[in-house]
């Protein structure tokens, strides 16, 4: 996967502001003013993916353009307001608001049944960034699988899906305990588990041999300070395994009493390059799109409702609470 480093410099290139006036006038979101400026330009860019999107519909299978984009927007919203759910939320029911007339208004024929706002679907969970991160190893998978097979020398990819232990750990403790706050993903990259996958990768031998001489010296070494006895295979921990697994945000864990979002721009699949990513694999279309290239696959979906009365439940009497403003 790329690093945040990589992937933020990936997506700033890509998702320009050119044209971006076009939309100015769909996109008057319902925010503080502080916010406006702000959310506004992300509205934009919404409304410029949509316009070179093809209708929509559920993808039982592989990437799906719709979950980046609701992935995408949310973590923009998760980085902006710090964390603060609330204020994510708040301005994501602003979004949705112009998002979902649009879609569902069959005289604007440029955005009619095409991506809608999945807050009920992805996105109203306490753990959404894992979801996140789910959803982005099952469209790496076999990019990320087919280079620990064949160009692996220094096992990077190797460690990378090693790294998605603690991942399905979190989720084969939601699903247990919960069947209903178990993701729909998870079902289809049971496969994909590292406990099933690393010991046919030809770095398994080496990374355990590596692993057993490291557990040895630091057996020989309790204090730890001897150098090299950092075990490059650990399994770093997920953000937030301390919260409810899989709960959807409730009165009482967001405060509004609402059904918001979390959204980020799903990861895109490993390559060697990020060059190599943009340009080969199907978030690379997915960039280019949002970057103003027309291209795109997907299709029709059924009619869905209106999003009034949701986006209104997102808004609470906490509305007028706001933090600063930062520009985009």
């Amino acid at each position: 996967m790329l690093s945040e480093s990589e992937y933020t410099r990936l997506l700033e290139r890509e998702i320009d502001n050119l044209n971006l006036s076009n939309y100015s006038k769909q996109c008057n979101v319902t925010v503080a003013i502080q916010y406006k400026q702000y959310v506004n330009e992300i509205c934009k860019k919404v409304l410029k993916f949509l316009e070179k999107s093809e209708k929509w519909e559920k993808k039982e299978s592989g990437y799906d353009e719709c979950i980046l984009l609701n992935y995408w927007v949310y973590d923009l919203l998760d980085k902006y307001f710090n964390h603060d759910t609330i204020q994510m939320n708040i301005a994501f029911s602003g979004l949705q608001n112009v998002w979902g007339h649009l879609i569902d208004d069959r005289r604007h024929t440029h955005y009619y049944h095409k991506c809608k706002p999945l807050f009920n679907d992805i996105l109203n969970y306490n753990d959404w960034k894992q979801r996140k991160e789910l959803y982005e190893y099952y469209v790496d998978y076999f990019t990320l699988y087919g280079l620990a097979t064949n160009y692996d020398n220094e096992c990077e990819y190797y460690e990378k899906i090693e790294a998605k232990k603690a991942l399905y750990e979190h989720f084969d403790y939601a699903c247990l305990s919960n069947e209903s706050n178990c993701p729909e993903i998870y079902e289809k990259c049971r496969d994909y588990n590292p406990e099933k996958v690393l010991s046919g990768l030809p770095c398994h031998t080496k990374m355990e041999e590596k692993k057993a001489a490291l557990k040895a010296t630091s057996a020989h070494n309790p204090s730890g300070k001897e150098q090299g006895t950092g075990d490059h295979g650990t399994i770093p921990a997920l953000p937030g395994h301390g919260s409810g697994f899989g709960t959807k945000n409730t009165q009482e864990n967001t405060d509004i009493g609402t059904k918001v979002g979390h959204s980020v721009l799903g990861v895109a699949p490993v390559l060697l390059t990020a060059t190599a990513l943009y340009r080969y694999t199907p978030i690379g279309s997915w960039f280019r799109k949002l970057g103003g290239y027309n291209e795109s696959g997907i299709r029709d979906m059924d009619e869905f409702s209106s999003y009034t009365q949701e986006s209104r439940d997102m808004l609470s009497d906490n509305s007028t609470n706001y933090i600063s403003y930062q520009s985009i």
